[in-house]
């Protein structure tokens, strides 16, 4: 009799285990291949090979791009090299990257840049609030950006106990900003088995001096996030969910689910159009590729553009699409006047001219 209880347990948790693997892997895309859709005028970017996982375009046409991100589980090229802000500007007839300098002080052996957002004062200064994990830790670091100089100055170092497994972050105010926390554990191990059962216990935070709180949850992994034009709107990107959610924002911060908006790849960050308010998320259409590197057989690039995201029937095309021979693991998308750029994880990134 306890033979038998024992082999009924070892059964149903191998049925278990089983049903979850297949779920897994059809949350994550595993057997899909790309459609190319490749614009004719784009190149790789010259002096960006270590990923540009996020990118913030200023008003004046100012990119920021954070490099180097060391995140557990992704490919790393360049192991032994800290993290970088690099800049560009879109206004250049032939715009190049330049490596933005940090002021002393501030542990650039350790820097591991993440999501990144600009904020600009009312007197122009601007603001670039960093998403970094020295040591695998999380913190949100502001720096001032000092044009003339091309450089960045250091001023602080949030940290909070609520602010870990950070992922991203958009600026609204002096030290008021929402984060994306994608894994709820920070052990690694217990990180993946979250993942693996889709435990949705992922969240969204508001953070300001005062006050510091979660204001939306129930994510599978709350990942890129961005606000509409008017300050209205947050868009949260689940990544496992292959989601955006849109999500209204209240006078106390608070966040309101108006509608989510599926679709079939894997949503990493999100930016918007600052001239049609169009919403453009970089994708993972196979994720599986993503997580098990093969360089004979690399993860696949995808960018979207949503229109009308407010409207009953949001118009979602592709912008660029690649299965992985020019770009890898494509993370965010930004435009400027018809220029777009694209960046990675932990590969290189592309400009096109639409």
């Amino acid at each position: 009799m306890g033979k038998l209880v024992v082999l009924t347990l070892l059964g149903a948790g191998l049925a278990l285990i089983g049903e979850r693997l297949v779920a897994f892997r059809q949350r994550i895309n595993a057997y899909r291949e790309v459609e190319p859709v490749e614009p004719q005028n784009c190149h790789l970017i010259e002096g960006l090979e270590n990923g540009a996982e996020d990118i913030d375009i200023l008003p004046s046409g100012l990119a920021f791009i954070s490099t180097g991100l060391k995140y557990p589980g992704m490919p790393d090229f360049a192991p032994d090299e800290p993290g970088q802000i690099f800049l560009m500007d879109l206004n250049e007839q032939n715009p190049r990257v330049q490596s933005l300098n940090i002021s002393d002080g501030f542990d650039r052996a350790s820097f591991n840049p993440h999501g990144i957002s600009t904020f600009i004062d009312k007197d122009q200064t601007v603001y670039l609030y960093v998403v970094n994990h020295p040591h695998m830790d999380s913190t949100v670091e502001i720096f001032k950006f000092e044009e003339q100089q091309h450089s960045l100055v250091h001023l602080k170092t949030i940290k909070h106990k609520l602010l870990k497994s950070v992922n991203d972050i958009v600026v609204l105010g002096a030290e008021q900003f929402y984060a994306t926390r994608d894994h709820y554990f920070t052990n690694f191990f217990l990180a993946q088995l979250e993942m693996f059962l889709d435990l949705c216990w992922t969240s969204v935070l508001f953070y300001s001096p005062r006050e510091v709180k979660v204001v939306a949850k129930g994510f599978s992994s709350a990942n890129g996030i961005t606000v509409s034009p008017d300050k209205k709107y947050i868009y949260v990107a689940d990544v496992l969910a292959k989601n955006i959610h849109v999500m209204e924002k209240h006078d106390n911060w608070d966040l309101t689910q108006l509608k989510v908006i599926q679709l079939s790849t894997l949503v990493d960050n999100l930016t918007v159009d600052p001239d049609t308010g169009d919403i453009l998320a970089g994708c993972h259409p196979n994720a599986n590729k993503l997580l098990i590197y093969n360089p004979e057989d690399p993860p696949g690039s995808e960018v979207l553009r949503i229109r009308n995201i407010l409207s009953e029937k949001p118009e979602i095309s592709t912008e660029y699409a690649n299965n992985g021979s020019v770009l890898q693991g494509s993370s965010v998308a930004s435009v400027y006047q018809g220029k777009l750029l694209i960046g990675t994880v932990f590969h290189k990134a592309l400009y096109c001219v639409l």
